[in-house]
């Protein structure tokens, strides 16, 4: 039987929800690196990442989602907003794109697939629809906190604690657009395609080669669109008085 999700309170409910893959995710890294030899640990790294995708597929399962999700390919249009958001992918481009040879791009363009549709999926679907009872603001204040604070993992797995804190607050922002996005247009899938392209992106720009200057400049360039966009959405909720296009 399902849970009932609408009759629990839903912050407590979307935080141990991002918990439960914070721990999974360490959980599958610190012991598998343990026991595991070192040429196996790409092996572990595949299995943490797996559970990325079963870890929310078995929570729209037991809640009773899957029609919050927001996967239909009929809900895939382009919106206005989700236009605007692909400016934060943009910006990285003008300095050109490092040169790989075809398999290099296309295993990339698979990882960072899978990356995004499994993050979005928890955060932008099921968390997403247990945080949907909120106001607006709330709602996509807290989940693109809740997908920050996610990335505080690198800093038990090595990364020190000050880069991964400034890691937490860039995807914080970035998170907040992400839900933007998905309460405006009511699709998940062009919550994926944003991420996807924004990883790419960043991934293969050649900006990281220009003056550090040049790298901050872009960089925080992106993280005031995303918060514009945000606050855009936040903005029309709170004026129409009625959530946006959110399921």
């Amino acid at each position: 039987m399902h849970a009932t999700h609408d009759t629990e309170p839903p912050v407590p409910f979307a935080i141990a929800c991002a918990v439960g893959q914070f721990l999974l995710t360490i959980l599958i890294l610190k012991f598998g690196f343990s026991l595991a030899p070192p040429e196996a640990y790409g092996k572990v790294k595949l299995v943490a990442f797996a559970s990325t995708i079963l870890y929310p597929l078995v929570l729209a399962h037991a809640f009773g989602l899957w029609k919050r999700l927001a996967l239909g390919l009929d809900r895939i249009r382009p919106e206005p907003v989700f236009l605007a958001s692909l400016s934060t992918a943009a910006l990285f481009l003008p300095w050109g794109l490092r040169s790989v040879d075809a398999g290099k791009v296309l295993s990339d363009v698979t990882i960072q697939f899978f990356n995004a549709f499994g993050e979005e999926l928890l955060f932008r679907g099921v968390i997403f629809a247990l945080l949907l009872s909120l106001p607006v603001w709330r709602g996509i204040v807290l989940n693109g906190l809740l997908f920050g604070a996610m990335h505080l993992i690198h800093g038990f797995m090595g990364t020190d604690w000050k880069t991964a804190c400034w890691q937490m607050l860039v995807t914080s922002i970035a998170g907040m657009m992400f839900t933007a996005v998905r309460y405006r247009t009511g699709s998940l899938w062009l919550c994926v395609i944003l991420h996807m392209a924004l990883n790419l992106c960043m991934i293969y720009s050649n900006v990281h080669g220009a003056a550090e200057s040049t790298v901050f400049m872009v960089e925080r360039g992106a993280n005031v669109i995303e918060i514009a966009l945000a606050a855009w959405v936040i903005f029309s909720a709170r004026r129409t008085g009625t959530a946006p296009a959110a399921a």
